[in-house]
């Protein structure tokens, strides 16, 4: 008797581990199934994001209008996501010039240029802390020597022409724009004083030397 219950004691503890395995089994199996039907969709909404952010080989920069408190009137600002699109890979810009978004690995090396740069590389250098002063071709002299003034020998402050310009001349820093009729209004010193190597200057301390371009003087 003793044996026989020896024998049906071990059948139920061997039935009873059988049953744990199953059960096991069965858990892991549907949680795999979890992790596939979560990865599905999560496949399924960053390729929706990125269709509505990419068309064929055209990256839209990721750039939002915001409202930000400034004593500098006629400034536009905006809140611009960060990231590097290599070549030949296009991005659109919807702002002229552009003030932020995802740009070129390379920084353009700050200066003055006597023809236009890519933007793709100028917006890498504001996001450095560089201020962008672009201009119309065809800008009177006067008004361009004054730029150049504003420009050379120093520290994160670029000067190129640009086309398609709405007013003869902008200055551009992350995230901020102002538009101008004139080198001479006082707007000018004052968006350089604020916003170059600003407090909204996404990479602080990052070079504006040794980048892409050299500067025409």
């Amino acid at each position: 008797m003793a044996a026989t219950r020896e024998r049906v004691a071990a059948a139920r503890e061997q039935e009873r581990k059988a049953a744990k395995r199953r059960s096991a089994i069965i858990f892991g199996a549907s949680g795999v199934a979890v992790l596939a039907l979560v990865a599905g969709l999560t496949a399924v909404v960053m390729s929706s994001s990125d269709d509505k952010k990419s068309n064929g080989d055209s990256v839209v920069a990721d750039v939002k209008s915001k409202d930000a408190k400034t004593n500098i009137q006629g400034v536009t600002s905006w809140t611009a996501a960060q990231g590097h699109i290599s070549k030949p890979q296009q991005i659109t810009y919807k702002q002229t010039p552009p003030v932020g978004g995802e740009h070129d690995p390379a920084w353009q090396t700050c200066g003055i240029y006597n023809a236009p740069i890519d933007n793709r590389n100028g917006v890498h250098s504001l996001e450095h802390g560089t201020v962008w002063i672009t201009y119309r071709p065809g800008l009177p002299a006067d008004q361009l020597d004054l730029l150049k003034t504003k420009v050379k020998g120093k520290t994160y402050m670029m000067l190129t022409p640009y086309d398609g310009l709405e007013t003869p001349l902008t200055a551009t820093a992350w995230g901020h724009q102002l538009k101008l009729d004139s080198a001479t209004d006082p707007r000018l010193d004052q968006f350089i004083t604020q916003y170059k190597e600003g407090k909204d200057t996404p990479e602080p301390g990052s070079p504006c030397t040794g980048g892409v371009g050299k500067p025409s003087e």
